[in-house]
């Protein structure tokens, strides 16, 4: 874990200390940061692969987590915005490995859509398990 470290002027010295005193945690430092298995990469093409029995499968081995991509912000395909954090702290999220904010050519943005549009429909049924449970 890393401190935060930063001048502190007199009127705010204790909230000054407080920040100075807090753990400041990376997205990769989480446990549920783990990459999706090697199928699931860019590199293999998600327009062939039946989501749904991907999830169901998963569910029967008891893998509730949500897949995710690790942009400037974890984006959880089909996970309203407002209710993300908490949807991940429920379920937990795999991220998918191998997207970034940077798209280079046409190959790698179909690519992603069809990455987006599986973890969509992938995430649609974990997250109903996943609120049952």
């Amino acid at each position: 874990m890393k401190s935060i470290y930063f001048v502190c002027t007199r009127p705010a010295l204790f909230l000054c200390m407080l920040a100075v005193s807090l753990p400041v945690m990376a997205m990769s430092s989480s446990p549920e940061d783990e990459p999706v298995s090697p199928e699931l990469t860019r590199d293999k093409q998600y327009k062939d692969r039946n989501p749904e029995e991907d999830a169901r499968t998963a569910l029967d081995k008891g893998d509730l987590r949500l897949l995710g991509f690790a942009l400037r912000a974890t984006v959880v395909p089909g996970i309203a915005a407002v209710d993300r954090q908490s949807m991940i702290d429920t379920c937990g999220v795999r991220l998918i490995k191998g997207f970034g904010d940077v798209i280079r050519s046409d190959k790698q943005a179909t690519a992603m859509q069809q990455a987006h549009e599986y973890a969509e429909r992938y995430n649609a049924v974990v997250s109903k398990n996943c609120l049952m449970k």
